[in-house]
């Protein structure tokens, strides 16, 4: 059977399964939530891209260990790590590079500029108050990087008076204190937030270095607002995440770590056009060592990024909308780089528009990335409501990702001729909403062309051999269907989300390294007077792992399962108690090869809230 017809076949045995679920009795608990996928707040109805989130209630009950915990649970969100909490990992979305991921802090752009990814295992989940994710080429609203997405990170935010602190102990000596504060100042408030943990950790890798790999990490934020009158306020947001973790690897095994982030940011607002100028700047910096060698060095990884960004959103009727401003960041890297900054200039421009029960919407986007190239982007979306409950959502778009340094730069094997990466993106949604169901179901195609990989050149080194440098010799066809639910049955909530990814080499037609065709997720709660129940299940199918042993065929990483479990109850109306146990199958999990996830683990906490 071909592909396509096989996709067809899902797609339809998914859609039916779907309008089956439709028919489960209301329940009022669901409710409508706010999100901010073209940068202003808005309701689900007026956005045209498939968002997900993850609220602090529910960031609460996973009692997560690190931000990739959360992630994991969405559809479309694939995980490798190398090893537990405080390790590093990386996200794909919808079957595309970790790279092509864009992740904003507060609105800030974070990551390495080097390495062209993110420090996942820095982030401190305790002080995030919400996440919302952004499926599909995003680029023509937030410039490079987001071809499979957007992951948006908003931290704690507390009115004046409201506090919280809470401590927890676990496996592998893992202990954890958390507090935040909120304090009131005239018609505004700010939020502090600090989170302080640390873990003995266990041998994450299989080679000759038998030894655990802990981890401890530092994670402040605050968040605040003053409201000068009816039409301005003034915000300000700042982050530091600084740590240290120990790793298994030939030359080096331990790292620290120091990032942090700041901005400012004026907004004017009346009855029809809201303007916000914001002005900050992040860092990307790690360390790595060898802590029983120092004649091995240091290799130090530094990413400076200021950042100025003007965003305008005008209502000129009720039913047309345009949203609209200017980005502009300067990449500043340290090290022997042959150059070591860059500007990135980019102009967008939305319109968005209801027509009876259709609405419309088209984004345009100019890049300038200087010493490299410029790119247009666009995204075209139309959403038809069939009738109160069902909605069906088309959209075309483009995207890119401008080369890391490393790729560009590096002494010795960098090539400055390279260009973007940029890819071409159909995106077909059904959705469905009713007072005790939500969902959507989702086919999307997705390719990728100029995809940067390391190739043989016709240079020689002096013993020789040919050097390999970065080139853009990939083409990648990605197609995959998408389905999420969140349903209640007699005082049970269910959430369910399954992803279908065939992501294939178009040049060598295999399947991308890293990628699993299956993912299945399943979560269940249950609260009953002071108790509340949590079980998670996460299935991973089998993963290309390209050619582990050098013998000229591929291998694969087994499928795994993987189930949580978390109990909380309240000792009156302020503390909780909360039992959690990850991995409760106690299965061996490896999603990178040689690198080994927790076993089973169980992490008790208290926690008390003034609300």
């Amino acid at each position: 059977m071909s592909f396509k017809l096989r996709l067809s076949v899902l797609s339809i045995a998914i859609f039916q399964t779907f309008s089956v679920q439709a028919a489960i009795p209301a329940n009022p608990s669901i409710e409508t939530i706010t999100v901010t996928g073209d940068r202003f707040d808005a309701s689900p109805e007026q956005q045209l891209a498939v968002i997900n989130t993850i609220e602090r209630e529910e960031i609460s009950r996973l009692n997560p260990k690190s931000v990739v915990d959360l992630l994991e649970t969405l559809p479309g969100v694939s995980v490798t790590r190398n090893g537990g909490a405080g390790q590093s990992a990386s996200i794909s979305m919808r079957g595309t590079n970790s790279s092509h991921v864009l992740v904003l802090i507060d609105g800030v752009r974070i990551g390495s500029a080097t390495l062209g990814a993110v420090s996942f295992n820095a982030l401190s989940p305790e002080n995030i108050e919400r996440i919302e994710v952004v499926k599909g080429p995003r680029a023509a609203v937030w410039g490079s990087d987001a071809i499979g997405g957007v992951i948006q990170i908003f931290t704690r935010k507390l009115e004046g008076g409201e506090w919280f602190a809470s401590a927890e102990y676990g496996s592998d000596e893992y202990m954890r204190a958390t507090a935040g504060l909120g304090v009131s100042h005239g018609d505004g408030h700010t939020s502090l937030s600090i989170n302080r943990e640390q873990s003995d950790g266990y041998d994450i890798k299989n080679d000759a270095e038998d030894d655990d790999d802990g981890y401890d990490r530092l994670g402040i934020s605050i968040n605040g607002q003053q409201n000068l009158n009816q039409e301005w306020t003034l915000t300000w947001i700042g982050q530091l995440d600084t740590g240290h973790y120990e790793y298994d690897n030939s030359r080096a095994n331990e790292a620290d770590y120091d990032n942090y982030l700041w901005n400012v940011a004026a907004q004017y607002q009346t009855d029809t056009l809201t303007s916000k100028l914001a002005v900050g700047q992040s860092q990307d910096k790690n360390e790595n060592f060898r802590a029983d060698n120092s004649d091995l060095g240091v290799s130090l990884y530094k990413t400076t990024r200021d950042q100025v960004n003007w965003s305008n959103r005008y209502s000129a009727s009720d039913n047309l909308t345009f949203i609209g401003g200017v980005d502009w960041s300067k990449e500043s890297i340290a090290g022997d780089y042959a150059i070591d900054e860059r500007d990135l200039v980019g102009i967008y421009g939305l319109a968005r528009y209801q027509y009876g029960k259709l609405l419309m919407e088209g984004i345009v986007r100019y890049d300038d990335v200087e010493n490299i190239d410029s790119e247009t982007s666009y995204n075209a979306s139309l959403a038809y409501q069939l009738n109160e409950q069902w909605r069906i959502t088309a959209s075309a778009g483009t995207g890119f990702q401008a080369p890391s340094f490393n790729d560009l730069y590096w002494p010795g094997t960098g090539n400055p001729d390279l260009v973007s990466e940029t890819s071409e993106n159909l995106d077909l949604t059904v959705h469905y909403s009713s007072d005790n169901l939500r969902g959507y179901v989702s086919l999307y195609q997705n390719t990728i062309n100029n995809l940067i990989q390391w190739a043989p050149t016709p240079e020689l080194d002096e013993d020789g051999y040919e050097i390999w440098k970065p080139a853009n010799i990939q083409n990648a066809e990605i197609t995959g269907v998408e389905l999420s639910l969140n349903y209640s049955t007699w005082g049970v909530e269910h959430q369910l989300g399954y992803s279908y990814i065939d992501a294939i080499d178009q040049d060598g037609d295999e399947q991308l390294v890293g990628r699993s065709e299956h993912e299945f997720d399943y979560a269940m709660s249950y609260t009953w007077s002071a108790l509340d129940i949590l079980m998670n299940y996460h299935f991973q199918g089998e993963r290309n792992a390209g050619d582990i042993d050098y013998d000229g065929t591929t291998d694969y990483l087994d499928a795994y399962h993987q189930l949580d479990l978390s109990l909380g109850y309240k000792l009156g109306d302020a503390w909780l108690l909360r039992l959690k146990a990850n991995n409760l199958l106690d299965e061996e999990i490896i999603s990178d090869r040689n690198y080994f996830s927790p076993g089973r683990q169980l992490f008790l906490s208290v926690s008390y809230q003034a609300f």
